[in-house]
């Protein structure tokens, strides 16, 4: 798509607006509106990265989970995002689809596109390569940039023989160039020991993934930034995920005002967990107002530099909600992690830090006596977020083991075994609360 068929939706209320107003007032008005015009271009790329051994520059924002809307991946490809990581099972193959729809219509050399298959279920060698046939078909592609093993469990499952006999296959038929893996913590049918950083440090010791995507921010390097630095020794790719901090106090806090403005009672179970949960940030306080960090936006900002801060990360995969979250996102592109970002985001963690529960970290699952799937309700907690209710609600519904509604019962184990003092069990209770509400 070329640049003159995008759409700058301010330019276009602008433009409509001055002719309207008539022909004098239009040029009157127009050394103002080529002023405006030049600070209202639709943000673009700045910096594109090698990834590893792929040789392949890709933009340092790239497109994550979420691509139904072709009209909003047509703008990103315009705005020069040249990554898309997708799954078969994004929206029931849905997203490839839509894809597929857009990219036929390009340069296919110039994107990098990467898809994932499942490997929980019972698979074979022969299974898989009709499973990335029927990829290729829904993206309308003749080859795959990177097929990943997706949310790989365990370690046993890094080195599934039918998986790389397939890959070896599809590779010689060159269907598939480069082959990588994601892991984002414990699973409900993983073995909590088996955490993120064993499983991808087992992917880079065995030598044949390309690439890996994996979940790193500010409030959760020391899980990532080993398995970083070993990747970029090893040449492989590094793409990030859930690089956002999520603050359960402001969450509560914003839907507790919200209650009370609607003229609606506050039920006795958010107003204790408002109350505890502000006797642990009080001490970050007075950091957060002098530092204006009220604006969950800004720090979210400061998260996605500090993340292309890190000369080992390439690329940061991001989940486009709407436009504006594209722009938003897109504008940070090139951007540096500047000391008062860090100051920031250092007030923050000493605000917050023990209200967030780390992703992939599952150190507290092996203490729960139920085997509550922490990591995995958490995740979805995170996608309703994000404003994907919908989706975490039937992740939610669909999970296969004990869910969050036993932790009303429970004395809260894991809890006390949580090593960054996280509320977690009132935070189980809470995501199943919104989890499961009709």
């Amino acid at each position: 798509m070329k640049q003159k068929k995008e759409i700058n939706r301010r330019q276009f209320m602008k433009n409509s607006s001055l002719c309207i107003m008539g022909g004098p007032m239009l040029l009157s008005h127009t050394k103002r509106l080529e002023k405006e015009d030049a600070t209202s271009e639709s943000p673009k790329i700045k910096e594109y990265r090698t990834l590893g051994r792929t040789g392949f520059k890709v933009s340092d924002i790239a497109a994550g989970e979420h691509h139904a809307n072709k009209a909003m991946l047509e703008a990103m490809l315009d705005a020069g995002i040249n990554y898309i990581d997708t799954a078969e099972n994004y929206g029931n193959g849905r997203d490839e689809i839509a894809i597929g729809e857009v990219i036929k219509k390009r340069n296919r050399k110039s994107i990098f596109i990467t898809s994932k298959l499942s490997l929980r279920k019972k698979y074979t060698k022969d299974s898989l390569i009709a499973r990335t046939r029927k990829c290729l078909e829904r993206l309308q592609t003749d080859y795959i940039d990177c097929l990943m093993i997706h949310a790989c469990p365990n370690v046993k499952t890094v080195k599934s023989k039918a998986f790389h006999e397939a890959m070896i296959q599809l590779k010689s038929e060159g269907r598939v160039r480069y082959v990588g893996l994601s892991n984002h913590g414990s699973n409900w049918d993983s073995d909590p020991e088996e955490s993120m950083e064993k499983v991808l440090l087992a992917a880079a010791e065995d030598g044949r993934f390309d690439v890996v995507l994996l979940a790193y921010k500010f409030m959760a390097r020391e899980m990532g930034e080993k398995v970083l630095k070993i990747c970029n020794e090893e040449r492989i790719g590094t793409t990030l995920m859930k690089t956002d901090p999520i603050s359960l106090y402001l969450e509560i806090k914003n839907s507790v005002e919200e209650t009370k403005k609607e003229g609606k009672e506050v039920s006795n179970y958010y107003k204790n967990l408002l109350s505890r949960l502000e006797k642990k940030s009080v001490a970050g306080v007075d950091f957060m107002k002098q530092f204006n960090l009220i604006n969950p936006k800004e720090i979210q900002d400061a998260a996605i530099r500090f993340a292309l801060n890190n000369p080992h990360v390439n690329t940061v995969c991001k989940t486009y909600n709407n436009f504006d979250d594209m722009e938003s996102y897109i504008k940070l592109s090139g951007s540096h992690y500047s000391k008062l970002s860090e100051k920031k985001l250092a007030v923050y963690a000493q605000a917050y830090g023990n209200l967030y529960c780390r992703h992939a970290c599952g150190l507290c699952e092996p203490y729960c006596p139920n085997n509550v799937p922490v990591n995995t309700i958490m995740r979805y907690n995170h996608y309703f977020s994000q404003k994907r209710e919908k989706h975490a609600m039937l992740k939610y519904a669909n999970l296969p083991t004990k869910k969050a509604d036993i932790c009303f019962s429970c004395k809260g184990y894991c809890e006390t075994a949580c090593p960054y003092d996280v509320p977690i069990h009132g935070m189980l209770i809470q995501a199943h609360r919104r989890l499961t509400i009709a």
